[in-house]
């Protein structure tokens, strides 16, 4: 069903389609750990029993209805500090997919991408350091496309927000051929400033009042931007400092 992509210079070179697996992260990272994971290589399945996402929760998905799949990356003129803009450039590619569909996409913090104030993608990015740099990167991308059913009334899919179900092929090589786009950005270093000012031209709260949870009160901010380390930075309701956190130390709090 997934084949190679043809219109790509990197990403999707090599497919890997598995009915059902564990979690293609742990699969992607196997690879690369037997010396076989060349760059640019898609581990897909249309299974994951074992999905995991970001903060150690869960990625459940209906067998056969949506994306699931992670790539492997050799990032390795990005420096370590600079290591957040992998994961701009993926949120950008997964905007940049839906995009195509409707304009209600949004990018929230650090790179989950919500249509109309509801989930469809999430990403989960394992970086390896080795010797100063990034070896490799694990890119695990969940978009969820045809399903129709959620347990949470804040999760969504592709299918709903456009009323009719599409081609699970196409939208793959879809959101393939803007991953392989992106990721040549990012491997031009004049290319970093762009990729920033994208990222927040497209992200939820910027310069705009959102609701955050924070010390176990919900407070109101507005979010001032995103540091090169990936910390978001946040202006407090009442306060004049603007203050950087990172993915544990505050949360969203969405409105009904």
């Amino acid at each position: 069903m997934y084949n190679t992509i043809h219109n790509t210079l990197i990403i999707g070179k090599k497919i890997i389609y598995l009915p059902s697996c564990h979690s293609t992260n742990d699969i992607a990272a196997e690879l690369v750990h037997s010396g076989i994971g060349e760059e640019g290589t898609v581990v897909i399945a249309d299974n994951q029993t074992g999905g995991r996402g970001q903060r150690g929760t869960t990625w459940h998905s209906e067998p056969g209805q949506n994306l699931m799949f992670s790539l492997i990356l050799q990032p390795r003129t990005v420096a370590i500090d600079q290591q957040f803009l992998i994961s701009q450039v993926v949120a950008l590619a997964i905007y940049d997919m839906l995009r195509v569909h409707t304009d209600q996409v949004k990018i929230k913090w650090p790179n989950d991408i919500y249509v109309s104030g509801k989930k469809l993608s999430g990403t989960l990015i394992e970086n390896s350091i080795q010797g100063g740099s990034i070896s490799h990167s694990i890119v695990g991308i969940g978009v969820n496309i045809n399903q129709l059913v959620f347990e949470s009334g804040r999760t969504s899919s592709l299918a709903q927000v456009i009323g009719r179900q599409v081609s699970l092929k196409e939208e793959f090589d879809r959101i393939i051929s803007f991953l392989d786009i992106r990721y040549q950005q990012l491997l031009r270093s004049d290319g970093y400033n762009k990729i920033r000012e994208e990222y927040l031209s497209h992200l939820y709260g910027f310069q705009s009042p959102v609701l955050f949870r924070y010390n176990n009160e919900d407070v109101s901010g507005i979010v001032q931007g995103v540091a090169e380390s990936g910390q978001i930075l946040v202006q407090l309701n009442g306060e004049e400092e603007i203050r950087s956190f990172g993915l544990k130390e505050i949360e969203w709090v969405w409105n009904a």
